[in-house]
């Protein structure tokens, strides 16, 4: 081998150009591929998030809509997606698929990131900070709900009338006022609520609570409504 066909570190030219051109050739895939996924990629038209896949797309759109396409074929709870199914129907068949236990309560936890959230209970720790107002909060998720109280943001339309709302709880409860829907019932004489504040109050009917008192009068009240 002659010398100009050797580099000054002893590697062969012909290796080092055979080496480069792979690189260039393994750069080109890459580029190809970033390039086929942001093409594939979907863009939510109500929050402007990014999805990989319509799939995703179809499952986050659910969100905005309030729709929940699968149930629970025992007590008909609905769900926006089958895992949440899967889970739930944990509750009927007894099954426990938990690792992580609280000390103080004993409740447990599928795992530990949900565990220390829960003990911020017991600790009264809140880690999470409104920057308008100082108000703390346990959970992320918790105070970007609250910022937009400050903010005037409601990202959760119903797709039925347009009116806008800060979460998605708040929106499923008004597509209820739409489709009539009615998931929560009264154990003890089958009458049916579009949300489970509706079964609360009413069960006061048959306990005899009445937790809203006068000040004037010391007169008490099934609902606080009626106080005012």
């Amino acid at each position: 081998m002659s010398s100009r066909s050797v580099t000054r570190r002893g590697t062969p030219v012909w290796t080092r150009r055979t080496q480069s051109l792979h690189r260039l050739k393994r750069n080109r895939r890459k580029s190809a591929s970033e390039t086929d996924t942001k093409k594939n990629s979907l863009q939510c038209n109500i929050c402007g998030k990014i999805l990989h896949n319509r799939f995703n797309l179809t499952r986050h759109l659910r969100i905005h809509t309030g729709e929940k396409p699968y149930f629970c074929s025992t007590c008909g709870k609905r769900f926006a997606d089958s895992s949440g199914v899967i889970k739930h129907m944990r509750v009927h068949t007894g099954e426990k698929k938990k690792s992580a236990q609280c000390d103080t309560c004993g409740k447990t936890f599928q795992n530990k990131s949900n565990l220390t959230t829960h003990l911020r209970i017991h600790t009264g720790e809140k880690p999470h900070c409104c920057n308008t107002c100082g108000k703390r909060f346990i959970q992320k998720s918790d105070l970007e709900r609250h910022i937009r109280t400050h903010t005037g943001e409601k990202p959760y339309p119903c797709s039925i009338c347009g009116k806008r709302f800060i979460q998605t709880s708040k929106l499923q409860r008004h597509i209820r006022s739409h489709t009539g829907e009615k998931p929560h019932c009264c154990n003890t004489c089958g009458k049916r609520f579009a949300d489970s504040s509706g079964v609360i109050n009413h069960m006061r009917v048959h306990t005899g609570e009445k937790p809203f008192s006068c000040n004037t009068c010391k007169k008490r009240f099934i609902q606080k409504s009626t106080l005012e």
